[in-house]
C-alpha cells in the first residue's frame, strides 16, 4: 500500500501501486487496482477495480468496476460497474451497470439503472429511472433521443450535416 498523507500538503507527478490512498496532496496521475482519495486533487485517477473519491477535485476518475464519490467534484467519472456519488458534482458521469445519486448533480448521466435522489440532471440516458422527490432532470432518455433527431433533421435540412458534393469543372 502507497500512502501520500503527511503532516503537511504533498505534491506527486505519478503514483502507482496495487493499493494506493492519497491525502492530502496534489498529484497528477494515480494508478492502481485499489484507489482512494481524501483532501486532494488528482488529474486521472485510474483504478483497475475501485475508485474512491471524498473531499477533493478529480479532472478523470476511470474504475474499472466500482466508484464512490463524495462531496467532491469532477470533470468526468467513469466507472465499468456501479456507481455512487453523495453530496458531489460532474460533468459527465457513465456508469456500465447502475447509478446512485444523492444531492448531487450532473449535465449528463449514462447508465444502465439511474436512482436520482435530491440532486440536478441535465441529461440522464438510461435503461431505467427513478426520480425521486427534490431531484430535477432536464432531458430523460426519450426527450434525448428526440432532441437529437430533430437536431440532425435541422442539420441536414440546412446542409450542414452530411457528406458535401463536389463541384466538378
Amino acid at each position: 500500500m502507497i500512502t501520500t498523507s503527511s503532516k503537511g500538503p504533498s505534491l506527486a507527478a505519478v503514483v502507482r501501486g496495487d493499493e494506493v490512498q492519497v491525502g492530502n496532496a496534489l498529484v497528477g496521475v494515480a494508478k492502481a487496482q485499489e484507489l482512494s482519495v481524501r483532501n486532494g486533487g488528482v488529474v486521472a485517477l485510474l483504478a483497475g477495480e475501485n475508485a474512491e473519491l471524498n473531499n477533493g477535485y478529480c479532472q478523470h476518475v476511470l474504475a474499472g468496476e466500482s466508484a464512490r464519490v463524495s462531496k467532491a467534484g469532477a470533470a468526468a467519472i467513469v466507472a465499468g460497474g456501479e456507481m455512487q456519488v453523495m453530496d458531489a458534482g460532474a460533468a459527465l458521469m457513465v456508469a456500465g451497470n447502475g447509478m446512485s445519486m444523492e444531492r448531487a448533480g450532473a449535465a449528463a448521466i449514462v447508465a444502465g439503472k439511474a436512482d436520482i435522489r435530491g440532486g440536478y440532471v441535465g441529461l440522464v440516458v438510461s435503461g431505467k429511472t427513478a426520480v425521486s422527490d427534490g431531484a430535477r432532470v432536464l432531458l430523460g432518455t426519450r426527450e434525448a433521443l428526440i432532441m437529437g433527431v430533430v437536431c440532425a433533421l435541422l442539420l441536414r435540412l440546412f446542409g450542414l450535416g452530411g457528406k458535401k458534393k463536389s463541384k466538378r469543372r
